[in-house]
Protein backbone atom coordinates (compact mmCIF):
# COMPACT_ATOMS: atom_id res chain seq x y z
CA UNK A 1 0.00 0.00 0.00
CA UNK A 2 1.18 3.52 -0.79
CA UNK A 3 0.21 6.81 0.80
CA UNK A 4 0.01 9.91 -1.39
CA UNK A 5 -0.58 13.53 -0.39
CA UNK A 6 -1.95 15.35 -3.43
CA UNK A 7 -2.48 19.04 -4.23
CA UNK A 8 -4.28 20.35 -7.30
CA UNK A 9 -2.62 23.39 -8.85
CA UNK A 10 -4.63 26.38 -10.00
CA UNK A 11 -5.46 26.90 -13.66
CA UNK A 12 -2.81 29.63 -13.81
CA UNK A 13 -0.01 27.09 -13.27
CA UNK A 14 1.14 26.28 -16.81
CA UNK A 15 4.26 24.26 -16.03
CA UNK A 16 5.73 22.21 -13.20
CA UNK A 17 8.26 24.93 -12.39
CA UNK A 18 5.47 27.50 -11.93
CA UNK A 19 4.36 25.66 -8.79
CA UNK A 20 7.72 24.91 -7.16
CA UNK A 21 10.12 27.30 -5.44
CA UNK A 22 13.64 27.68 -6.83
CA UNK A 23 16.55 25.60 -5.60
CA UNK A 24 15.25 22.05 -6.03
CA UNK A 25 16.88 19.45 -8.26
CA UNK A 26 14.69 18.14 -11.09
CA UNK A 27 14.40 14.57 -12.36
CA UNK A 28 12.20 13.48 -15.25
CA UNK A 29 10.30 10.31 -14.32
CA UNK A 30 9.76 8.17 -17.40
CA UNK A 31 9.60 4.55 -18.51
CA UNK A 32 10.62 4.25 -22.10
CA UNK A 33 8.23 6.35 -24.15
CA UNK A 34 5.94 6.94 -21.15
CA UNK A 35 6.74 10.11 -19.27
CA UNK A 36 4.92 10.32 -15.93
CA UNK A 37 6.07 13.64 -14.50
CA UNK A 38 8.87 15.66 -12.96
CA UNK A 39 10.32 14.99 -9.50
CA UNK A 40 11.69 17.98 -7.57
CA UNK A 41 14.04 17.15 -4.71
CA UNK A 42 15.53 19.61 -2.25
CA UNK A 43 19.07 18.67 -1.23
CA UNK A 44 19.30 17.88 2.49
CA UNK A 45 22.15 17.09 4.80
CA UNK A 46 22.49 14.79 7.77
CA UNK A 47 22.81 16.52 11.12
CA UNK A 48 22.78 15.65 14.81
CA UNK A 49 19.31 15.37 16.37
CA UNK A 50 18.11 18.39 18.37
CA UNK A 51 18.20 16.47 21.63
CA UNK A 52 21.91 15.69 21.16
CA UNK A 53 22.89 18.98 22.88
CA UNK A 54 21.46 17.63 26.14
CA UNK A 55 24.04 14.85 26.20
CA UNK A 56 26.93 16.68 24.52
CA UNK A 57 28.79 17.18 27.83
CA UNK A 58 28.78 13.44 28.38
CA UNK A 59 28.82 11.78 24.96
CA UNK A 60 30.46 12.75 21.70
CA UNK A 61 27.77 14.02 19.31
CA UNK A 62 29.02 11.79 16.53
CA UNK A 63 28.01 8.76 18.61
CA UNK A 64 24.41 9.94 18.95
CA UNK A 65 23.53 9.37 15.33
CA UNK A 66 22.35 11.62 12.53
CA UNK A 67 18.94 12.66 11.22
CA UNK A 68 18.03 13.77 7.74
CA UNK A 69 14.66 15.00 6.48
CA UNK A 70 13.56 14.72 2.88
CA UNK A 71 11.58 17.16 0.75
CA UNK A 72 10.31 16.24 -2.65
CA UNK A 73 7.40 16.99 -4.98
CA UNK A 74 6.28 14.87 -7.90
CA UNK A 75 4.51 17.05 -10.50
CA UNK A 76 2.08 15.28 -12.83
CA UNK A 77 -0.02 16.87 -15.59
CA UNK A 78 -3.45 15.37 -16.29
CA UNK A 79 -6.04 16.92 -18.64
CA UNK A 80 -4.02 20.16 -18.73
CA UNK A 81 -4.09 20.45 -14.91
CA UNK A 82 -1.01 20.02 -12.77
CA UNK A 83 -1.01 17.92 -9.61
CA UNK A 84 1.66 18.02 -6.91
CA UNK A 85 2.28 14.85 -4.90
CA UNK A 86 4.43 15.67 -1.89
CA UNK A 87 6.73 13.45 0.12
CA UNK A 88 8.38 14.26 3.44
CA UNK A 89 8.42 18.05 3.85
CA UNK A 90 7.65 18.51 0.18
CA UNK A 91 4.65 20.80 0.77
CA UNK A 92 7.13 23.54 1.68
CA UNK A 93 8.52 23.40 -1.84
CA UNK A 94 5.19 24.59 -3.25
CA UNK A 95 4.26 28.23 -3.66
CA UNK A 96 1.38 28.61 -1.14
CA UNK A 97 -0.78 30.62 -3.53
CA UNK A 98 -0.54 28.17 -6.43
CA UNK A 99 -2.82 25.33 -5.29
CA UNK A 100 -6.58 25.01 -5.00
CA UNK A 101 -8.10 25.41 -1.55
CA UNK A 102 -10.43 22.63 -0.34
CA UNK A 103 -9.44 20.29 -3.17
CA UNK A 104 -9.01 17.35 -0.80
CA UNK A 105 -12.16 18.17 1.17
CA UNK A 106 -14.41 18.28 -1.92
CA UNK A 107 -12.95 15.08 -3.38
CA UNK A 108 -13.43 13.30 -0.05
CA UNK A 109 -17.07 14.29 0.53
CA UNK A 110 -17.85 13.38 -3.08
CA UNK A 111 -16.26 9.95 -2.63
CA UNK A 112 -17.50 8.69 0.74
CA UNK A 113 -20.92 7.78 2.11
CA UNK A 114 -22.35 10.46 4.46
CA UNK A 115 -22.38 7.94 7.33
CA UNK A 116 -18.87 6.59 6.69
CA UNK A 117 -16.75 9.24 8.43
CA UNK A 118 -13.98 8.34 10.84
CA UNK A 119 -12.60 11.73 11.81
CA UNK A 120 -13.64 15.37 11.51
CA UNK A 121 -11.45 18.47 11.90
CA UNK A 122 -13.60 21.48 12.71
CA UNK A 123 -13.12 25.06 13.74
CA UNK A 124 -15.68 27.26 15.45
CA UNK A 125 -15.22 30.49 13.54
CA UNK A 126 -16.49 32.79 16.31
CA UNK A 127 -14.07 31.83 19.08
CA UNK A 128 -11.28 30.15 17.10
CA UNK A 129 -11.70 26.75 18.75
CA UNK A 130 -10.03 24.02 16.71
CA UNK A 131 -10.78 20.40 17.40
CA UNK A 132 -10.47 16.92 15.93
CA UNK A 133 -13.13 14.35 16.75
CA UNK A 134 -12.64 10.67 15.97
CA UNK A 135 -14.87 7.62 16.32
CA UNK A 136 -14.22 3.89 16.53
CA UNK A 137 -16.78 3.18 13.85
CA UNK A 138 -17.97 4.91 10.72
CA UNK A 139 -20.52 7.62 11.57
CA UNK A 140 -22.50 10.53 10.14
CA UNK A 141 -21.13 14.06 10.48
CA UNK A 142 -23.63 15.14 13.16
CA UNK A 143 -22.32 12.35 15.38
CA UNK A 144 -19.13 14.39 15.66
CA UNK A 145 -20.91 17.30 17.36
CA UNK A 146 -20.79 19.55 14.29
CA UNK A 147 -22.92 22.69 14.42
CA UNK A 148 -23.61 23.25 10.74
CA UNK A 149 -24.16 27.00 11.25
CA UNK A 150 -21.18 27.76 13.49
CA UNK A 151 -18.48 25.21 12.59
CA UNK A 152 -16.10 25.22 9.66
CA UNK A 153 -15.21 21.74 8.46
CA UNK A 154 -11.47 21.82 7.85
CA UNK A 155 -10.92 18.16 7.08
CA UNK A 156 -12.60 14.74 6.89
CA UNK A 157 -11.39 11.15 6.99
CA UNK A 158 -13.45 8.25 5.65
CA UNK A 159 -13.58 5.21 3.44
CA UNK A 160 -14.47 5.75 -0.25
CA UNK A 161 -17.47 3.96 -1.68
CA UNK A 162 -15.29 2.91 -4.62
CA UNK A 163 -12.15 1.16 -3.39
CA UNK A 164 -10.40 2.02 -6.65
CA UNK A 165 -10.23 5.61 -5.30
CA UNK A 166 -8.35 4.37 -2.24
CA UNK A 167 -8.70 2.28 0.88
CA UNK A 168 -8.83 5.39 3.05
CA UNK A 169 -9.16 9.04 2.16
CA UNK A 170 -8.50 12.25 4.11
CA UNK A 171 -9.31 15.65 2.66
CA UNK A 172 -8.54 19.27 3.48
CA UNK A 173 -6.66 21.48 0.99
CA UNK A 174 -4.61 18.40 0.17
CA UNK A 175 -6.02 14.94 -0.50
CA UNK A 176 -4.29 12.09 1.32
CA UNK A 177 -5.09 8.58 0.10
CA UNK A 178 -3.95 5.07 0.92
CA UNK A 179 -3.97 3.01 -2.27
CA UNK A 180 -2.25 0.19 -4.14
CA UNK A 181 -1.60 2.52 -7.10
CA UNK A 182 2.01 2.84 -8.26
CA UNK A 183 3.64 5.58 -10.33
CA UNK A 184 2.29 4.25 -13.63
CA UNK A 185 -1.26 4.17 -12.20
CA UNK A 186 -1.22 7.75 -10.96
CA UNK A 187 -2.35 9.60 -14.12
CA UNK A 188 -5.56 7.57 -14.32
CA UNK A 189 -6.22 7.96 -10.57
CA UNK A 190 -5.57 11.71 -10.67
CA UNK A 191 -8.00 12.02 -13.58
CA UNK A 192 -10.74 10.50 -11.41
CA UNK A 193 -9.89 12.83 -8.51
CA UNK A 194 -10.16 15.79 -10.89
CA UNK A 195 -13.64 14.61 -11.88
CA UNK A 196 -14.63 14.27 -8.23
CA UNK A 197 -13.40 17.80 -7.51
CA UNK A 198 -15.60 19.20 -10.28
CA UNK A 199 -18.71 17.34 -9.14
CA UNK A 200 -21.48 19.01 -7.12
CA UNK A 201 -22.89 15.70 -5.89
CA UNK A 202 -21.76 16.46 -2.33
CA UNK A 203 -24.37 19.22 -2.09
CA UNK A 204 -27.09 16.58 -1.68
CA UNK A 205 -25.65 15.21 1.58
CA UNK A 206 -23.33 18.03 2.68
CA UNK A 207 -25.00 21.27 1.44
CA UNK A 208 -23.83 23.26 4.47
CA UNK A 209 -20.15 22.76 3.61
CA UNK A 210 -20.34 25.75 1.26
CA UNK A 211 -22.04 28.07 3.78
CA UNK A 212 -18.80 29.44 5.21
CA UNK A 213 -15.20 28.69 4.39
CA UNK A 214 -12.01 30.32 5.55
CA UNK A 215 -9.68 31.52 2.81
CA UNK A 216 -5.97 30.84 2.82
CA UNK A 217 -4.37 34.14 3.83
CA UNK A 218 -1.65 33.55 1.22
CA UNK A 219 -4.08 32.49 -1.49
CA UNK A 220 -5.14 34.37 -4.58
CA UNK A 221 -8.66 35.24 -3.40
CA UNK A 222 -7.58 36.60 0.00
CA UNK A 223 -4.94 38.70 -1.74
CA UNK A 224 -7.54 40.19 -4.07
CA UNK A 225 -9.81 40.96 -1.11
CA UNK A 226 -6.96 42.64 0.76
CA UNK A 227 -6.39 44.83 -2.29
CA UNK A 228 -10.08 45.77 -2.37
CA UNK A 229 -9.99 46.54 1.36
CA UNK A 230 -6.95 48.81 0.97
CA UNK A 231 -8.57 50.62 -1.96
CA UNK A 232 -11.77 51.20 0.04
CA UNK A 233 -9.86 52.43 3.11
CA UNK A 234 -7.52 54.64 1.10
CA UNK A 235 -10.38 56.59 -0.47
CA UNK A 236 -12.08 57.10 2.88
CA UNK A 237 -8.78 57.88 4.64
CA UNK A 238 -7.96 60.63 2.15
CA UNK A 239 -11.44 62.13 2.43
CA UNK A 240 -11.81 61.64 6.19
CA UNK A 241 -15.14 59.98 5.49
CA UNK A 242 -17.04 56.97 6.80
CA UNK A 243 -16.24 53.61 5.23
CA UNK A 244 -19.21 51.61 4.04
CA UNK A 245 -19.30 48.06 5.42
CA UNK A 246 -16.04 48.45 7.36
CA UNK A 247 -15.55 49.23 11.03
CA UNK A 248 -13.26 48.41 13.95
CA UNK A 249 -13.83 46.22 17.01
CA UNK A 250 -11.80 44.51 19.70
CA UNK A 251 -10.70 41.17 18.26
CA UNK A 252 -10.38 39.51 21.67
CA UNK A 253 -12.17 39.43 24.99
CA UNK A 254 -10.52 41.78 27.50
CA UNK A 255 -10.70 42.15 31.26
CA UNK A 256 -12.64 45.36 31.85
CA UNK A 257 -11.53 45.37 35.48
CA UNK A 258 -8.08 46.42 34.25
CA UNK A 259 -8.73 47.96 30.82
CA UNK A 260 -9.49 51.68 30.97
CA UNK A 261 -9.67 52.37 27.26
CA UNK A 262 -7.82 52.33 23.96
CA UNK A 263 -5.07 54.23 22.19
CA UNK A 264 -3.48 54.16 18.76
CA UNK A 265 -0.11 55.30 20.12
CA UNK A 266 1.30 55.23 23.62
CA UNK A 267 2.15 58.92 23.86
CA UNK A 268 0.75 60.53 27.00
CA UNK A 269 -0.33 63.44 24.85
CA UNK A 270 -2.86 61.24 23.11
CA UNK A 271 -6.23 60.81 24.81
CA UNK A 272 -7.62 57.46 25.89
CA UNK A 273 -10.62 56.36 23.85
CA UNK A 274 -13.62 54.44 25.19
CA UNK A 275 -13.94 52.23 22.10
CA UNK A 276 -12.05 51.23 18.99
CA UNK A 277 -13.50 53.21 16.10
CA UNK A 278 -12.25 53.48 12.56
CA UNK A 279 -12.86 57.23 12.55
CA UNK A 280 -10.48 57.60 15.51
CA UNK A 281 -7.84 55.49 13.77
CA UNK A 282 -8.11 57.70 10.69
CA UNK A 283 -7.57 60.79 12.86
CA UNK A 284 -4.68 59.20 14.74
CA UNK A 285 -2.91 58.31 11.50
CA UNK A 286 -4.00 61.25 9.37
CA UNK A 287 -1.76 61.67 6.35
CA UNK A 288 -0.77 58.01 6.28
CA UNK A 289 -1.59 55.63 3.45
CA UNK A 290 -3.40 52.56 4.84
CA UNK A 291 -1.47 49.97 2.86
CA UNK A 292 -1.62 46.33 3.90
CA UNK A 293 1.87 46.65 5.38
CA UNK A 294 0.77 49.72 7.33
CA UNK A 295 -2.34 47.97 8.70
CA UNK A 296 -0.28 45.01 9.84
CA UNK A 297 2.56 47.01 11.40
CA UNK A 298 0.58 49.68 13.30
CA UNK A 299 -1.37 48.85 16.39
CA UNK A 300 -4.35 49.53 18.60
CA UNK A 301 -3.65 49.25 22.32
CA UNK A 302 -5.83 48.41 25.29
CA UNK A 303 -4.43 50.37 28.24
CA UNK A 304 -4.85 50.52 32.00
CA UNK A 305 -5.40 53.57 34.22
CA UNK A 306 -1.70 54.48 33.92
CA UNK A 307 -1.97 54.25 30.13
CA UNK A 308 0.28 51.22 30.04
CA UNK A 309 -0.41 48.73 27.25
CA UNK A 310 -2.19 45.58 28.38
CA UNK A 311 -3.01 44.28 24.91
CA UNK A 312 -2.00 45.25 21.41
CA UNK A 313 -3.45 44.21 18.10
CA UNK A 314 -2.46 45.08 14.52
CA UNK A 315 -5.00 47.45 12.97
CA UNK A 316 -5.70 44.78 10.37
CA UNK A 317 -6.87 42.34 13.05
CA UNK A 318 -9.25 44.95 14.50
CA UNK A 319 -10.96 45.57 11.18
CA UNK A 320 -14.31 44.04 10.32
CA UNK A 321 -15.28 44.32 6.68
CA UNK A 322 -18.06 42.81 4.60
CA UNK A 323 -17.60 42.84 0.83
CA UNK A 324 -19.76 41.52 -1.99
CA UNK A 325 -18.75 40.61 -5.51
CA UNK A 326 -19.92 38.44 -8.38
CA UNK A 327 -18.14 35.54 -6.67
CA UNK A 328 -20.12 35.82 -3.42
CA UNK A 329 -20.03 37.50 -0.04
CA UNK A 330 -16.83 37.88 1.96
CA UNK A 331 -16.20 38.76 5.59
CA UNK A 332 -12.97 39.94 7.23
CA UNK A 333 -13.14 39.02 10.91
CA UNK A 334 -10.26 39.05 13.44
CA UNK A 335 -7.67 39.11 10.65
CA UNK A 336 -9.15 36.28 8.57
CA UNK A 337 -11.13 36.35 5.34
CA UNK A 338 -14.15 34.10 4.94
CA UNK A 339 -16.26 33.35 1.92
CA UNK A 340 -19.93 33.15 2.90
CA UNK A 341 -22.68 31.71 0.76
CA UNK A 342 -25.03 34.52 -0.28
CA UNK A 343 -28.15 32.50 0.60
CA UNK A 344 -26.72 31.84 4.06
CA UNK A 345 -26.06 35.56 4.53
CA UNK A 346 -29.63 36.35 3.55
CA UNK A 347 -31.10 33.72 5.90
CA UNK A 348 -29.02 34.99 8.84
CA UNK A 349 -29.86 38.64 8.13
CA UNK A 350 -33.56 37.79 7.82
CA UNK A 351 -33.56 35.92 11.13
CA UNK A 352 -31.76 38.70 13.01
CA UNK A 353 -34.09 41.30 11.47
CA UNK A 354 -36.96 39.50 13.17
CA UNK A 355 -35.42 39.99 16.62
CA UNK A 356 -37.32 42.91 18.14
CA UNK A 357 -35.57 46.00 19.39
CA UNK A 358 -35.98 46.60 23.10
CA UNK A 359 -38.70 49.22 23.43
CA UNK A 360 -37.29 51.06 26.46
CA UNK A 361 -34.28 53.38 26.56
CA UNK A 362 -31.27 52.73 28.75
CA UNK A 363 -29.26 55.58 30.29
CA UNK A 364 -26.36 56.87 28.19
CA UNK A 365 -23.04 55.21 28.92
CA UNK A 366 -20.51 57.68 30.36
CA UNK A 367 -18.45 55.27 32.39
CA UNK A 368 -15.05 53.61 32.48
CA UNK A 369 -16.40 50.06 32.42
CA UNK A 370 -19.54 47.96 32.26
CA UNK A 371 -19.48 47.30 36.00
CA UNK A 372 -19.68 50.99 36.90
CA UNK A 373 -22.49 51.47 34.40
CA UNK A 374 -24.55 48.52 35.67
CA UNK A 375 -24.10 49.63 39.26
CA UNK A 376 -25.24 53.18 38.54
CA UNK A 377 -28.30 52.00 36.56
CA UNK A 378 -29.37 49.76 39.44
CA UNK A 379 -28.76 52.45 42.08
CA UNK A 380 -30.66 55.08 40.08
CA UNK A 381 -33.81 52.94 39.93
CA UNK A 382 -33.70 50.19 42.59
CA UNK A 383 -37.41 49.52 42.22
CA UNK A 384 -36.85 48.65 38.57
CA UNK A 385 -33.47 46.96 38.53
CA UNK A 386 -31.50 44.55 40.67
CA UNK A 387 -27.74 44.45 40.14
CA UNK A 388 -26.57 40.92 39.25
CA UNK A 389 -23.29 41.80 37.55
CA UNK A 390 -20.44 39.72 39.02
CA UNK A 391 -22.81 37.88 41.38
CA UNK A 392 -21.87 34.39 40.31
CA UNK A 393 -24.11 31.41 40.97
CA UNK A 394 -22.26 28.25 41.99
CA UNK A 395 -24.03 25.73 39.78
CA UNK A 396 -21.22 23.18 39.84
CA UNK A 397 -20.54 20.44 37.31
CA UNK A 398 -19.44 21.46 33.84
CA UNK A 399 -20.93 24.95 34.31
CA UNK A 400 -18.98 25.90 37.45
CA UNK A 401 -19.97 29.48 38.31
CA UNK A 402 -22.49 31.29 36.13
CA UNK A 403 -23.56 34.93 35.94
CA UNK A 404 -27.37 35.05 35.95
CA UNK A 405 -27.37 38.36 34.04
CA UNK A 406 -26.10 41.91 34.59
CA UNK A 407 -29.38 43.60 35.47
CA UNK A 408 -32.68 41.96 36.40
CA UNK A 409 -36.12 43.45 36.80
CA UNK A 410 -39.75 42.55 36.19
CA UNK A 411 -38.94 39.32 34.42
CA UNK A 412 -36.22 40.82 32.17
CA UNK A 413 -32.71 39.39 32.15
CA UNK A 414 -30.43 42.12 30.76
CA UNK A 415 -26.98 41.15 29.50
CA UNK A 416 -24.80 44.24 28.96
CA UNK A 417 -21.73 44.19 26.72
CA UNK A 418 -19.36 46.69 25.18
CA UNK A 419 -19.31 46.49 21.39
CA UNK A 420 -16.59 44.23 20.00
CA UNK A 421 -15.77 41.55 17.46
CA UNK A 422 -17.83 38.47 16.77
CA UNK A 423 -15.87 36.61 19.44
CA UNK A 424 -16.60 39.29 22.05
CA UNK A 425 -20.31 39.60 21.28
CA UNK A 426 -20.72 35.88 20.67
CA UNK A 427 -19.36 35.26 24.17
CA UNK A 428 -22.07 37.52 25.59
CA UNK A 429 -24.84 35.83 23.60
CA UNK A 430 -23.66 32.38 24.65
CA UNK A 431 -23.55 33.46 28.30
CA UNK A 432 -27.19 34.51 27.98
CA UNK A 433 -28.03 31.14 26.43
CA UNK A 434 -26.33 29.16 29.21
CA UNK A 435 -28.12 31.16 31.90
CA UNK A 436 -31.45 30.81 30.10
CA UNK A 437 -31.12 27.07 29.67
CA UNK A 438 -30.19 26.63 33.33
CA UNK A 439 -33.20 28.69 34.35
CA UNK A 440 -35.30 26.33 32.28
CA UNK A 441 -33.78 23.00 33.29
CA UNK A 442 -31.62 23.24 36.43
CA UNK A 443 -33.33 22.31 39.68
CA UNK A 444 -31.01 24.45 41.81
CA UNK A 445 -30.61 27.48 39.54
CA UNK A 446 -33.87 29.19 40.48
CA UNK A 447 -33.11 29.20 44.21
CA UNK A 448 -29.46 30.16 43.60
CA UNK A 449 -30.60 33.25 41.72
CA UNK A 450 -33.11 34.19 44.41
CA UNK A 451 -30.37 34.03 47.03
CA UNK A 452 -28.66 36.92 45.21
CA UNK A 453 -31.85 38.91 44.55
CA UNK A 454 -33.56 41.29 46.96
CA UNK A 455 -37.08 40.41 48.12
CA UNK A 456 -38.61 42.92 45.70
CA UNK A 457 -37.05 41.12 42.72
CA UNK A 458 -37.54 37.46 43.62
CA UNK A 459 -38.18 35.07 40.75
CA UNK A 460 -41.60 33.46 40.71
CA UNK A 461 -42.69 30.17 39.21
CA UNK A 462 -45.60 27.77 39.20
CA UNK A 463 -45.28 24.99 41.77
CA UNK A 464 -42.06 24.04 43.55
CA UNK A 465 -38.97 26.07 42.68
CA UNK A 466 -37.05 22.87 41.95
CA UNK A 467 -39.59 21.50 39.48
CA UNK A 468 -38.19 21.36 35.96
CA UNK A 469 -38.58 22.08 33.13
CA UNK A 470 -39.93 25.48 34.14
CA UNK A 471 -42.49 27.58 32.33
CA UNK A 472 -40.72 30.79 31.31
CA UNK A 473 -43.45 32.62 29.43
CA UNK A 474 -43.13 35.59 31.82
CA UNK A 475 -39.39 36.04 31.24
CA UNK A 476 -37.52 37.98 28.56
CA UNK A 477 -33.84 38.01 27.60
CA UNK A 478 -32.35 41.31 26.43
CA UNK A 479 -28.87 41.74 24.99
CA UNK A 480 -27.87 45.39 25.50
CA UNK A 481 -24.83 46.50 23.47
CA UNK A 482 -22.88 49.62 24.42
CA UNK A 483 -22.05 51.34 21.15
CA UNK A 484 -20.61 54.82 20.60
CA UNK A 485 -21.43 54.78 16.89
CA UNK A 486 -24.02 57.35 15.91
CA UNK A 487 -25.98 55.05 13.63
CA UNK A 488 -29.39 53.91 14.92
CA UNK A 489 -29.54 50.37 16.21
CA UNK A 490 -26.70 47.91 16.66
CA UNK A 491 -24.72 46.85 13.61
CA UNK A 492 -23.46 43.38 14.48
CA UNK A 493 -20.53 41.65 12.79
CA UNK A 494 -21.75 38.81 10.59
CA UNK A 495 -20.55 35.91 12.73
CA UNK A 496 -22.01 37.54 15.84
CA UNK A 497 -25.33 37.53 13.99
CA UNK A 498 -24.91 33.82 13.30
CA UNK A 499 -24.50 33.18 17.04
CA UNK A 500 -27.40 35.47 17.95
CA UNK A 501 -29.66 33.69 15.45
CA UNK A 502 -28.91 30.31 17.05
CA UNK A 503 -29.11 31.62 20.62
CA UNK A 504 -32.44 33.34 19.99
CA UNK A 505 -33.97 30.21 18.47
CA UNK A 506 -32.87 28.04 21.40
CA UNK A 507 -34.09 30.48 24.06
CA UNK A 508 -37.50 30.73 22.39
CA UNK A 509 -37.62 26.93 22.23
CA UNK A 510 -37.13 26.93 26.02
CA UNK A 511 -40.27 29.00 26.36
CA UNK A 512 -38.98 32.53 26.97
CA UNK A 513 -41.48 35.24 26.09
CA UNK A 514 -39.01 37.01 23.79
CA UNK A 515 -35.38 37.80 23.03
CA UNK A 516 -34.60 41.45 22.29
CA UNK A 517 -31.63 43.53 21.20
CA UNK A 518 -30.96 46.95 22.70
CA UNK A 519 -28.43 49.67 21.97
CA UNK A 520 -26.93 51.64 24.84
CA UNK A 521 -25.69 54.92 23.44
CA UNK A 522 -22.23 55.95 24.59
CA UNK A 523 -21.19 59.58 24.90
CA UNK A 524 -17.82 59.40 23.20
CA UNK A 525 -16.67 62.72 24.66
CA UNK A 526 -17.75 62.08 28.22
CA UNK A 527 -16.52 58.49 28.15
CA UNK A 528 -12.95 59.38 27.19
CA UNK A 529 -10.78 58.65 30.18
CA UNK A 530 -9.25 61.78 31.66
CA UNK A 531 -5.68 62.28 30.53
CA UNK A 532 -2.97 61.93 33.10
CA UNK A 533 -0.40 64.72 33.50
CA UNK A 534 2.19 64.39 30.77
CA UNK A 535 5.44 62.65 31.63
CA UNK A 536 8.04 61.29 29.22
CA UNK A 537 7.28 57.70 28.16
CA UNK A 538 9.43 55.00 29.69
CA UNK A 539 10.35 53.27 26.49
CA UNK A 540 12.20 50.35 28.02
CA UNK A 541 9.27 49.40 30.20
CA UNK A 542 6.74 49.72 27.37
CA UNK A 543 8.89 47.68 25.02
CA UNK A 544 9.26 44.94 27.59
CA UNK A 545 5.55 44.77 28.11
CA UNK A 546 4.74 44.65 24.42
CA UNK A 547 7.29 41.97 23.80
CA UNK A 548 5.64 39.61 26.25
Amino acid sequence: MNTYTIYLMRDSVQSAKDAVIDGAETHTIADGMSQYGVLFVKPTYADSPKWADLFAPYVEKERLGKVQSSSSVFMVCVNERWFAITFGQGRFLLHPDRYEERFGLIVTINSIAPDALRSVDKRRFVDDQNSRVQTNQASAVLSFGVDIERDLIRGLVGQPLDEDLGRRMAGADALTVVTTANIADLPGLLCRYLQQFGSKAYQENFPWVDQVRQLDARGHQATELDNALVEKLSKAWAAGAEVDDCWMAMPDIVDWATVDGFKFNLSKRAGVLPDLRLADAMRAFAGEVPSLEFLRSHYAFAVDADERALERWPLYRCLHCELKSDEGSFVLSAGRWFRVDTNFVQSVDAAVAQIPAYEKAFPVYRHKNEGDYNEEVAEADPARWALMDQKLLHVGGVHGRIEFCDLYGQGELIHVKRYGSSAVLGHCFNQGLVSGELLHSSEAYFDLANEKLADAHQLCCEGASTKVPRTLADYRVVFAIIDARERPGVRLPFFAKVVLKTVTARLLERGFKSVSLAKIDADAQEAVVERLPYRPPRRRRSSARLGQ
